[in-house]
């Protein structure tokens, strides 16, 4: 009998340059449960609770056509590695009243809004290259300013925002 060792699914997923290959792409319906997953495990940080605000299933639904839009990072296996959320937000809801923008300027906004990569696949530069992702769907003509918020201590999300 042959013995064959299996490796941890993160080791099967590097290829020959020791990076795992990843397909960054518009979320769809039937992501939305590897989404939640992320989602809770992000909720759940038990070193950084105050860095996530984890939002529900409805929201995120929202967030995939109507309200905005969704980046997901897809691992070779299919799985969800990490997620994007873009909103289009209300007047009530804008960052750029903040910054005293006035309704035009307020109707050119697009808020970064929540990301959040699985700690299996974190240090992949996933947040980095699903933000490239979003910013390339979004209509140049129409956001002319994109805003988020961050935790000052989160220094992961600052430097890769």
């Amino acid at each position: 009998m042959k013995m064959v060792q299996m490796l941890p699914k993160r080791q099967r997923l590097r290829n020959k340059q020791g990076l795992m290959e990843f397909q960054v792409r518009k979320a769809e319906p039937a992501d939305v449960r590897g989404i939640m997953r992320i989602m809770e495990q992000a909720g759940k940080c038990h070193i950084h609770p105050e860095w996530f605000v984890a939002d529900d299933e409805a929201y995120v639904r929202a967030h995939l056509e109507q309200k905005g839009f969704s980046v997901v990072a897809e691992a070779s296996d299919g799985e969800i590695a990490g997620f994007f959320i873009i909103k289009y937000p209300d007047k009530d809801d804008n960052l750029g009243t903040y910054l005293g923008f006035d309704d035009r300027q307020l109707s050119q906004v697009a808020v970064m809004d929540s990301a959040a990569v699985d700690t299996a696949f974190r240090g992949n530069g996933l947040q980095g290259r699903m933000l490239e992702a979003a910013e390339n769907l979004l209509d140049p003509d129409r956001f002319v300013y994109l805003m988020c918020t961050v935790h000052p201590e989160n220094r992961f999300s600052r430097y890769n925002m």
